[in-house]
């Protein structure tokens, strides 16, 4: 006679336990599997919808950003910079994620965008006070490249 080994553990579980705890038991893991169910519809949407996905994301990044500002501000160092910096490196994002999503848009642009974000976000605070005037601008004359393109 063969014995499962989840018969063993599930008779470990049930048999020593009243019928109460059962119950309690059974209720909590109908509850975890209809968990885990809503769990996987919720993962498969926003798998298919990138801008849920972005939303999520970027929610922990401005979390982070919040957090270093605030640090900043008990330190007695620039803080305002750092919440530019952060507010600029964002606008960079979003401009890029309308690149993306235009079809028009050239790849050239595209590129151009993201190599003028990862520039700002290697920008240090000392230098971004004289430095940000140009990524402004840069950050118009993009706007307007994707806004004004069409095919």
């Amino acid at each position: 006679m063969v014995i499962s080994f989840q018969r063993v553990i599930l008779c470990f579980f049930v048999c020593s336990m009243d019928r109460e705890e059962r119950i309690f038991i059974k209720r909590n893991i109908i509850k975890l599997i209809i968990w885990l169910i809503l769990l996987g519809f919720s993962f498969s949407y926003i798998q298919n919808h990138p801008a849920e996905k972005a939303s999520i994301f970027s929610g922990f990044q401005v979390l982070w950003q919040r957090a270093v500002v605030y640090v900043h501000k008990l330190t007695n160092t620039n803080s305002e910079a750092f919440q530019k910096k952060y507010d600029y490196e964002k606008t960079y994002t979003e401009l890029i994620n309308m690149a993306t999503n235009k079809e028009c848009v050239d790849p050239a642009v595209l590129t151009e965008i993201n190599e003028t974000y990862l520039q700002l976000k290697k920008e240090g605070i000392k230098t971004l006070d004289e430095n940000l005037p140009g990524y402004i601008r840069k950050a118009n004359e993009y706007k307007n490249m994707i806004d004004n393109c069409s095919k």
